[in-house]
């Protein structure tokens, strides 16, 4: 599926603030959508949480800075992070290049299912992104 010239894969999962979510065997893997990347410029710096940090829904788990802005990034679900991308902290610009493979930022070990309810599906990102075209 696409929107404009964003992919939207299948496979995966959303959330309002633009990131992907892929939840497999207990692990939540997350990352920026071809929309946000492409909307925000070149990512320039990136600082993600440590190896064995708690996170819960809503929680900073990072921030980003990019051509256009500085912005922080919040997790959907809760969780203990268990990989951060090394690659993308020294090579921000990967998450420009494959935010749907190279570029994800965390794996996120789920604790709980607090936050499922407010993934949307590629359809329902779609109509989001509608939406956010129009403001």
């Amino acid at each position: 599926m696409r929107f404009g010239t964003a992919d939207i894969p299948e496979e995966l999962s959303y959330t309002n603030t633009h990131l992907w979510v892929k939840i497999q065997n207990g692990i939540c893997t997350l990352g920026w959508t071809d929309y946000i990347q492409d909307n925000a410029g070149d990512v320039i710096y990136l600082e993600l949480a440590d190896i064995g940090t708690p996170i819960e829904v809503d929680q900073e788990f990072g921030s980003i800075e990019t051509s256009k802005w500085v912005d922080k990034l919040y997790s959907p679900l809760n969780g203990r992070v268990v990989d951060v991308n090394k690659k993308i902290t020294s090579h921000p610009e990967v998450i420009n290049e494959a935010p749907f493979t190279e570029g994800w930022f965390v794996k996120i070990e789920l604790q709980s299912e607090v936050g499922f309810q407010h993934l949307m599906s590629p359809l329902e990102y779609f109509e989001y992104l509608k939406l956010c075209e129009v403001e």
